[in-house]
């Protein structure tokens, strides 16, 4: 068979497939977390979500076409996993061909008409519930305040609920990131979808100042991220994302709060409810919950 390549006209190659380009996008991809573009968990996500299509592919002997995309998010959903979670491994994958397409690499985006996975029967918007008072109290003393990790976790805890941080903001927290304004403790946090720590939270609670300065006298004053592990294999590493929300699902079940709509994002919808209750005004909770929108 004639090669095509080498007999086309000057100037037209033959185009790369697809998962020949992984390891350039993957390069590219670390360019923009040190360029300050792309945080390092994002790129992460990406990351993982294209290499999970591309295991696929090559296990099915599939080629990448918006077909296979769907026919991949389709097994993915009815091997159980949830629509977020779908949508989150297809983010990668867009991200992946809109990289390719920009640098010229590629042509076509065979993902740019693949719409992400959704709830069926259910609104866009998840349905968390607060946790009543008396959940509160029963979670917050749940981690054993004699131990290190007891600590860590309570300061954790304590942050979430009576500040309302997202445990994104705390998994990206840095001990520098503390500072003292206006006689008040804060701790300036990467907002949502910003690359900067340019969002403060007001540490006001005095038994959350107290959780967190008990973690601080555990931790030391080393510089680094401020919730670390304390595991032999990764000691010292910044916490991992999972790590968080597995410690809040450990600590619902034993404290004995169950209910489908109680997660690990509860504790900062409790924060707004109990600010609310106790007649704090809708702006100073939007304020407190960082959110550009009042509604």
């Amino acid at each position: 068979m004639t090669d095509l390549v080498s007999e086309s006209p000057q100037g037209l190659t033959r185009q790369p497939e697809p998962l020949e380009l992984l390891a350039e996008w993957l390069t590219a991809l670390q360019r923009q977390v040190d360029a300050g573009e792309l945080s390092a968990t994002t790129a992460t996500t990406y990351r993982i979500g294209m290499q999970k299509l591309a295991t696929w592919a090559q296990t099915n002997g599939t080629t990448l076409v918006p077909d296979s995309i769907r026919a991949w998010k389709a097994e993915l959903l009815a091997a159980g996993m949830k629509p977020g979670s779908v949508s989150t491994w297809l983010s990668g994958v867009r991200a992946f061909y809109s990289w390719a397409q920009e640098s010229g690499r590629l042509t076509n985006n065979p993902a740019q008409h693949v719409k992400g996975a959704t709830r069926r029967g259910t609104t866009k918007r998840h349905k968390r519930q607060a946790l009543t008072d008396s959940e509160v109290l029963r979670v917050l003393a749940i981690p054993d305040r004699l131990t290190a990790g007891g600590k860590r976790d309570a300061a954790v805890l304590h942050l979430m609920v009576y500040t309302g941080a997202r445990t994104i903001e705390l998994q990206r927290a840095d001990l520098a990131d503390l500072r003292t304004e206006s006689n008040r403790l804060v701790l300036a946090v990467h907002g949502k979808g910003h690359q900067e720590s340019d969002d403060v939270v007001v540490i006001a609670n005095p038994d959350a100042e107290s959780a967190l300065r008990d973690w601080l006298a555990v931790r030391g004053p080393e510089a680094g991220p401020l919730f670390t592990s304390l595991s032999r294999r990764t000691k010292g590493d910044r916490l991992s994302l999972p790590s968080f929300r597995q410690m809040v699902k450990a600590t619902f079940k034993s404290a004995g709060v169950v209910g489908e709509g109680k997660t690990t994002h509860s504790l900062r919808h409790t924060a707004a409810t109990a600010a609310l209750r106790n007649g704090a005004p809708l702006q100073k909770v939007q304020s407190m919950l960082r959110h550009a929108n009042v509604a």
